[in-house]
């Protein structure tokens, strides 16, 4: 019921024409009900489908390392098998996943921010995979696969906030 709700509110904020910084800052502020995280990130796939860009990241735990304006190759980055697949990925161990690809500089970046979990959720608008949320938490084994079915029941009205950011 708590979830619908939510959902509703969206929809109403983005029929009424809201800007997409609104509409992720209400989900920042009240999808705590729903699904556990400490921070929301929001990624752009480039045009030419070679790289990401951060558009909107936000944290209760202060200073953000990896923000607004941040870019990293999406070929050959595990977020190609995200998006190519279209399913959430969940880490439960950040630091353990670091230190098998210690070149993932996001990873670096995240872990600086103390965040131990994340939930990357694929986003698609108009059928076409269009970029990633990426929500965190500074606990390690927060995310399950019931956290995963609440974005697959939101996807839908994840979708619609994208395109609206991007048309």
């Amino acid at each position: 019921l708590r979830e619908a709700r939510l959902l509703d509110t969206i929809t109403t904020k983005i029929e009424h024409g809201r800007s997409l910084t609104e509409i992720l800052d209400y989900i920042f502020e009240s999808f705590h009900t729903i699904m556990p995280y400490d921070r929301i990130g929001f990624a752009l796939i480039d045009q030419d489908s070679q790289s990401i860009r951060s558009m909107w990241a936000r944290s209760s735990c202060g200073t953000s390392a990896l923000d607004k304006g941040y870019t990293a190759p999406l070929k050959g980055s595990s977020l190609e098998e995200v998006i190519r697949t279209r399913t959430p990925r969940i880490i439960n161990d950040l630091a353990d996943y670091y230190r098998d690809k210690p070149d993932s500089e996001s990873t670096r970046l995240i872990l600086k921010e103390e965040m131990r979990s994340s939930l990357t959720c694929p986003l698609v608008a108009m059928e076409k995979p269009v970029g990633f949320l990426f929500f965190s938490h500074r606990s390690p084994n927060t995310y399950e696969k019931s956290h995963v079915d609440v974005f697959m029941r939101t996807a839908g009205h994840d979708s619609r906030i994208v395109e609206k950011g991007i048309l």
